[in-house]
């Protein structure tokens, strides 16, 4: 779940509120654990998908009304994602003008053609990126009683920024596509009900991982460039990653983008 619009919005998050956000992620992931384990039930105990499930138990156009919800939020992740594929490869010195139309027809060829069994492995590899997060809010020496006590304390502001910048941590986190992706997954790999706890466990650990990552990105940002106000680019938010890499931060933040 840790895509280029969640990267950008927890950096944001990190950027604009330091801590702040961290009570909120920690809310978010119990939400994130409980929709992501019930859409793996439903797979496992119906062998069917969310949206087939929606048409069976709701009328035509409460069926409708969902899947146009759907296609609505999924357009506009489509599009956050290109528009972090274009920023990734400008951190590296390429137009998105030609790195968007390529990136988009190398996806149109995985989906068509490529094997969802090898396409799944390797892009579990591509996310090994990810793991820089964890070990530069390490080393940027945050003030850990500060992390602890805004993560299990709420530290709320009242202004519409930090009002928005919730709801922005919600919608990042919690998307539809992950819901129907997870109960699709199980019905895919013929995951029956014997196999329900396996199939939990891995839905579970799965929400639980992406959002240590997502505090983790929170923890890095706050630590090298919190209160800085929003971020303006990212080449800004890369800056997360410098206390592991160095010089060599902008680049790993491009490639953990991508």
């Amino acid at each position: 779940g840790n895509d280029a619009g969640g990267i950008a919005t927890y950096a944001s998050a990190g950027s604009q509120f330091v801590y702040r956000a961290l009570f909120v992620m920690l809310l978010v992931t119990v939400a994130l654990v409980v929709v992501q384990e019930m859409s793996a039930r439903l797979g496992v105990q119906t062998g069917e998908g969310l949206v087939s499930l929606i048409r069976e138990q709701f009328n035509l156009r409460l069926g409708l009304f969902a899947v146009v919800c759907l296609m609505a939020a999924n357009l506009g992740l489509v599009v956050s994602e290109f528009a972090g594929i274009g920023a990734a490869f400008e951190l590296l010195h390429v137009s998105r003008y030609l790195s968007v139309p390529i990136a988009a027809v190398v996806i149109w060829g995985l989906v068509i053609f490529g094997s969802y069994r090898y396409v799944e492995r390797v892009f579990l590899l591509l996310t090994l990126p990810f793991l820089a997060y964890p070990i530069a809010a390490i080393l940027g020496r945050p003030k850990w009683t500060q992390v602890a006590s805004h993560t299990v304390v709420p530290h709320m502001l009242g202004s519409r920024s930090f009002l928005v910048m919730v709801v922005a941590l919600i919608g990042t986190t919690i998307t539809p596509y992950m819901q129907l992706y997870q109960a699709a997954a199980v019905v895919d790999r013929g995951t029956g009900i014997d196999d329900y706890r396996s199939a939990r466990k891995d839905a579970i650990t799965g929400a639980v991982f992406s959002n240590v990552i997502s505090m983790a990105i929170i923890i890095a940002t706050a630590a090298a460039i919190g209160g800085s106000g929003a971020l303006s680019s990212a080449k800004q938010a890369a800056l997360a990653l410098k206390p592991m890499v160095g010089s060599g931060a902008t680049a790993l933040f491009a490639i953990g983008l991508l």
